[in-house]
């Protein structure tokens, strides 16, 4: 593998991993949308919700949880579409500048230049690769840590919600 491929690799790997990023949302947002309508089940149910406000911990519980649900939704968002500001991930150039830039920008610099300072296309696309490849790198691994906020806070609503199932199970089936 030769320098080129192996950072046009390391390019095609963010481009790559970007859209698994996105991939990966739909599954958050089916599993969030199922623990609000299980929250509101809860809400609606004048049996549990009568338990729910009666017992103090399980008040916490349940609101631990709406808070949980809530940054889980606010940590997708940032991670999906940046708060609504969108995500600015560079790319390398249209084609057409591109060959420009090969054909006459490269070899018009390098008549006015000493030997030392003469460049090449092939090294100055391997630049350009590394500092977009950076830059996508970068806000790649900010919206998977992001997506990780959100699916652990998924998983942490996911136990209290099992906890506040077994306790108003529990409740309901004592002996009075």
């Amino acid at each position: 593998m030769n320098d080129f491929e192996f950072y046009k690799y390391i390019y095609d790997r963010e481009l790559n991993r970007r859209s698994k990023l996105d991939e990966s949302i739909n599954i958050i947002i089916g599993v969030i949308s199922l623990l609000v309508g299980f929250v509101s089940y809860f809400f609606s149910n004048d049996f549990f919700f009568k338990h729910i406000e009666c017992n103090i911990t399980l008040w916490i519980l349940f609101s631990i949880t709406v808070l949980f649900i809530a940054l889980s939704i606010l940590f997708l968002v940032k991670s999906y579409n940046n708060y609504l500001r969108g995500f600015n991930y560079p790319n390398i150039a249209n084609l057409k500048k591109i060959r420009e830039y090969q054909k006459i920008t490269i070899p018009g610099y390098n008549q006015k230049v000493d030997k030392e300072n003469i460049i090449t296309f092939e090294d100055e696309l391997i630049n350009r690769l590394i500092r977009i490849a950076d830059e996508n790198t970068e806000i790649n691994d900010k919206r998977a840590y992001d997506l990780y906020l959100s699916k652990t806070l998924i998983i942490s609503t996911l136990i209290i919600l099992f906890i506040i199932s077994i306790i108003l199970i529990t409740k309901n089936t004592q002996l009075c």
